[in-house]
């Protein structure tokens, strides 16, 4: 089993060809229908999957019974990485996909062998531990620092779009709904609503069904 050719993976990056064939030959090929739940936060951790197609994210539930969403994944990324761990660990957030997707899985016992074997894989899971992961958080504060609401929803969508976001000819699409932005930003639908409003009529954005182009991005956040 190969990768596909357009699929750039940190997690799998600099390994040479021999490596890379018998890393990805033990791996198992999963498919998922969009919004499945792939790992259910406090779960055993018993598996490390690579996103190959779609986009998914992880999010948390409160002791109230409120989703607070995390991060969002795209294909390259992992997830599942407490898999790794040498003492059985438990899946702090859990992680849906958002889309159709495809999936590379490893069980722990067979990644915690191939880590163990080719330190490049076990670098570069540590890169990852220590940017993108650290990144996504930043982004996060910054966003509820705003000093207010419609700023919140600007800075959580110039993230989103260096991201997860898509390259196109006339802006950066990002697939995403209201109600996502809204709690991802902590705010209401209501002020999501009125702020897309806002920046399409400036142009800055055009809206679509669960999607959003920016067309002017470096107007979102202004320096």
């Amino acid at each position: 089993m190969g990768l596909p050719d357009y699929l750039d993976s940190r997690f799998l990056s600099g390994l040479p060809k021999a490596e890379l064939s018998s890393i990805l030959s033990v791996t198992k090929h999963r498919q998922f229908r969009a919004r499945s739940v792939v790992l259910r936060q406090g779960e055993p951790a018993e598996q490390l999957f690579l996103l190959t197609s779609g986009q998914g994210r992880h999010f948390v539930v409160t002791n109230e019974g409120r989703k607070v969403l995390l991060y969002w994944l795209t294909a390259g990324q992992i997830f599942g990485g407490a898999a790794v761990l040498s003492t059985p660990y438990q899946h702090l957030a859990g992680t849906e996909l958002l889309t159709d997707s495809c999936a590379l899985m490893w069980d722990r016992q067979t990644i915690r062998e191939l880590l163990s074997r080719y330190p490049a894989l076990l670098d570069n899971l540590l890169s990852i531990a220590v940017t993108e992961h650290i990144e996504w958080s930043v982004a996060a504060q910054v966003s509820l620092s705003a000093d207010d609401a419609r700023g919140r929803v600007a800075h959580l969508l110039a993230s989103l779009a260096s991201g997860i976001g898509k390259i196109r000819v006339d802006g950066i699409e990002i697939r995403i709904k209201n109600e996502d932005l809204a709690a991802g930003a902590n705010v209401t639908q209501f002020t999501v609503s009125r702020s897309l409003n806002e920046w399409q009529r400036a142009g800055i954005l055009s809206k679509g069904r669960g999607k959003i182009l920016l067309r002017k991005p470096f107007l979102l956040v202004p320096d």
